[in-house]
């Protein structure tokens, strides 16, 4: 080859170089872009245990028990309470004493009032309010509603109660597509307990059971954890729209491709919350939200009590509100709404408060509510069934009569 050749063929290869450098630069930076600005980092999907899960799991299998919460075959967890599960210090009667008012409350963490003391709940704050009314709280940290429903089947009518409170923070939508916590969130990557999901079959409501049950289902995961974790990932939306770690991954240039990929199907191709921050109401979330909303909202009134929707915003939503931005949740509102379910939404509530409290104030660890917002929350609660005249009992019955009318169902009988 000659000289003048050889020294093209050598500047050609150096401007590629140097381009491509140019590129991984530019990658670099924009990862360091999306990390600082907007929490996003390189974070492929959960493919093996970390060493903190099998240390966990270890110990469970090895004890019986879990660390902080214990596990149950059917519902995935459950947090220790009294001998009925409630978040309580007492026990209470199969059947309210004459003149009470029994209200049961399910959901997640926002229902269960972590992070404060007992009393500092809203469900206590509540009876404080109205003594008329006795709360029996059911709720459960890291819940979605499918699991607080499937809660409700298990314990919900065995204490009787007169109105049903079905407690949905805005962010359980994310959970009802899940069944392995460590696939959604780093903020759960350490979590060992799987959790039942509902999917729609045919336009019908089917459960898939809690894939990982029994002693033995634990074992295999331990054993075999990149096969059982690929299994789980079948019928978990996180795990299938998150992108995997290949052997090119040190290139800032594919973690950059990777996360921009991922974030373009989560926000735009397949989103649970659009790019505008709002619910996607054609997704399969959302979808699956409604239907168990309907099954929870019908079950109740079967068994003879009032349901009731109450709404807990998290911090998103109380940022949203302070910018003067539409509740991201608004489309769901709409469709319970238009269902002719009542709908507590105490984001109301806390809006009242803006000027006069910082978010911070009204808040603990992960937005759960401090106990000023606790209470703000419990005082709208009690104001709502009071202006619906439900601090009556005949009131709560003849509108449990006019609800099971209303969707043909069996009219039952005032059980007291």
């Amino acid at each position: 080859m000659k000289e003048p050749v050889k020294s093209r063929v050598r500047i050609t290869i150096a401007f590629v170089l140097i381009l491509y450098a140019l590129m991984e630069g530019l990658s670099l930076l924009g990862l360091w872009v999306l990390e600082s600005s907007v929490n996003v980092v390189y974070d492929p999907v959960v493919e093996v245990l970390s060493e903190t899960q099998r240390t966990r799991l270890s110990q469970f299998l090895e004890q019986g028990r879990g660390q902080r919460v214990e596990q149950d075959p059917v519902l995935g967890w459950y947090r220790i309470g009294n001998s009925a599960g409630m978040r309580d210090d007492r026990e209470y009667e199969k059947r309210p004493a004459p003149g009470t008012i029994r209200v049961s409350a399910f959901g997640d963490s926002f229902t269960y009032g972590s992070d404060v003391e007992l009393q500092e709940t809203w469900a206590k704050q509540l009876t404080t309010i109205v003594p008329a009314i006795e709360t029996l709280n059911y709720g459960n940290g890291a819940y979605g509603l499918d699991q607080a429903y499937l809660r409700y089947r298990k314990l919900g009518a065995e204490y009787n109660p007169d109105i049903v409170l079905i407690g949905f923070m805005t962010e359980n939508i994310a959970r009802h597509v899940n069944v392995f916590r460590a696939f959604y969130t780093r903020s759960y990557r350490n979590v060992i307990f799987t959790k039942p999901r509902f999917i729609l079959q045919d336009g019908q409501l089917t459960l898939l059971d809690n894939p990982i049950a029994s002693l033995e289902d634990h074992r295999d995961l331990l054993a075999n954890d990149r096969r059982v974790l690929a299994e789980l990932g079948r019928n978990d939306y996180h795990y299938q729209i998150n992108y995997r770690r290949g052997r090119f991954d040190f290139l800032p240039s594919v973690r950059l491709m990777k996360i921009v990929a991922y974030v373009l199907r989560l926000k735009i191709l397949d989103p649970i919350i659009r790019l505008d921050g709002m619910y996607s109401a054609e997704s399969e979330a959302y979808d699956v939200t409604v239907a168990i909303f309907d099954a929870f909202y019908r079950e109740v009134l079967e068994n003879g009590a009032l349901p009731i929707v109450v709404i807990f915003p998290d911090l998103h939503d109380q940022r949203r509100s302070r910018k003067k931005r539409e509740r991201r949740y608004s489309p769901l509102l709409v469709d319970l709404e238009g269902r002719g379910y009542p709908v507590i939404d105490t984001m109301t509530a806390l809006e009242a408060y803006e000027s006069q409290y910082s978010i911070k104030e009204l808040t603990r660890d992960w937005g759960h509510y401090s106990p000023v917002g606790n209470r703000i929350v419990a005082e709208y609660i009690a104001g709502e069934l009071e202006q619906w005249g439900y601090l009556r009992l005949e009131n709560v019955d003849r509108a449990v009569r006019e609800e099971q009318a209303r969707l043909g169902l069996p009219i039952r009988a005032v059980r007291r």
